[in-house]
């Protein structure tokens, strides 16, 4: 007796990009299509960020009340949308696709949907979305499935990484729960993203493992539909990873993990009742008229654009002024380990500092201050 499962993309659940982004892939959880009787008793999913690309690596237990069954097994994935070659349309944007049952490495096939012969709802795959299919015995009582890809993140012009991933799917087996479920999210060193707060009503137990901080809820997502929805939460990672562990978990909603382009991040680096110093930000990077943008900063706000890539790379400021005016901000870490020589330019590049240097010189030439 066969069925068919499918790691699948939801078609009414799919990123908007305009011309001024990319889509590529999404990681996915086992579901049944129509067995009733199998459990998913574990699933520990292990998240890597390798540049623009993510590696998944899940273990799986499942649970068969039933006699052995032999089982089709699929992962869908759609082709790449938005701006981007059309050669790369052409094949799924995964790599190193495996999965393991019994102890052994299965093979696989891979084919559009369309070309299968898979009766599927169009509501659950379009038949241009690509198919890996294998099968899988699944025998009386427990069986144990490794599966490990990489998949390609998208990005828009105010996220410099998208990278989705179902959960709502594993509550389509037949318990209709998670029974344990772990998550482990590693960004990698130094990574400032966000986060949802909730995979539902209630919100999540964030466990940070290592060293960083997580911010408290957001409520002011500007970026609602590429950010994973309007309730954040920002994450600082200097060294270590993101856990989530909880029984009988039913998420209703999905993962999204976004790193945004600094221009697009600044609304999100403090909370919405404090003073942002740097809401300018933007207009100094994209302003028709940088010089003019830095003339009319204050004093203090060159000071503090003078000093904002030391902050950012976690520099312990000896003086208490600057301490107390960055401390509002959820990427700001003092090390006292840590010199202020060669900080990277991470927000402010070298060309504007040389503008805030020189406008900040002007201004104590005119007025005799050393």
């Amino acid at each position: 007796m066969k069925r068919i499962f499918l790691l699948m993309l939801i078609g009414s659940w799919q990123p908007l990009f305009a011309n001024d982004g990319v889509f590529y892939a999404m990681g996915n959880t086992l579901i049944p299509l129509k067995e009733t009787s199998v459990q998913l008793k574990k699933e520990i999913l292990s998240l890597e960020r390798r540049g623009d690309w993510m590696q998944v690596d899940i273990y799986f237990e499942f649970f068969n009340p039933g006699p052995e069954k032999e089982l089709t097994v699929g992962f869908v994935t759609p082709p790449a949308m938005g701006d981007f070659p059309e050669e790369e349309a052409a094949h799924p944007q995964v790599k190193d696709f495996m999965v393991m049952a019994d102890n052994r490495i299965l093979p696989y096939k891979i084919a559009q949907l369309k070309e299968t012969g898979f009766m599927i709802s169009d509501k659950l795959a379009d038949g241009h979305d690509f198919v890996y299919h294998f099968t899988v015995r699944f025998a009386k009582g427990l069986t144990v499935i490794r599966h490990s890809y990489l998949y390609r993140g998208g990005a828009t012009v105010d996220t410099k990484n998208d990278f989705y991933y179902r959960l709502t799917t594993g509550t389509s087996w037949a318990n209709g729960v998670i029974g344990d479920f772990e998550l482990n999210i590693s960004m990698g060193d130094d990574s400032y993203f966000a986060i949802p707060s909730a995979f539902g009503a209630v919100p999540v137990k964030w466990t940070l493992v290592g060293v960083g901080q997580i911010s408290p809820v957001l409520i002011h997502n500007p970026y609602e539909e590429e950010g994973g929805g309007s309730h954040l939460r920002m994450t600082l990672i200097r060294k270590g990873k993101l856990q989530l562990r909880q029984t009988n978990f039913r998420p209703q909603k999905d993962l999204a993990l976004t790193i945004f382009q600094p221009h697009s991040e600044v609304a999100l680096w403090c909370d919405k009742k404090s003073v942002n110093e740097f809401a300018g930000y933007p207009g100094l990077l994209w302003g028709d008229s940088v010089e003019a943008a830095v003339h009319a900063l204050s004093g203090q706000q060159l000071r503090l654009y003078r000093n904002l890539n030391f902050a950012r790379m976690g520099y312990a400021f000896k003086d208490e002024s600057l301490r107390e005016a960055f401390s509002k901000y959820y990427w700001y870490l003092p090390d006292p380990a840590i010199k202020p020589e060669n900080a990277p330019d991470l927000y402010v590049p070298k060309e504007l500092m040389k503008l805030i240097l020189a406008e900040e010189n002007s201004r104590k030439q005119k007025t005799g201050i050393e």
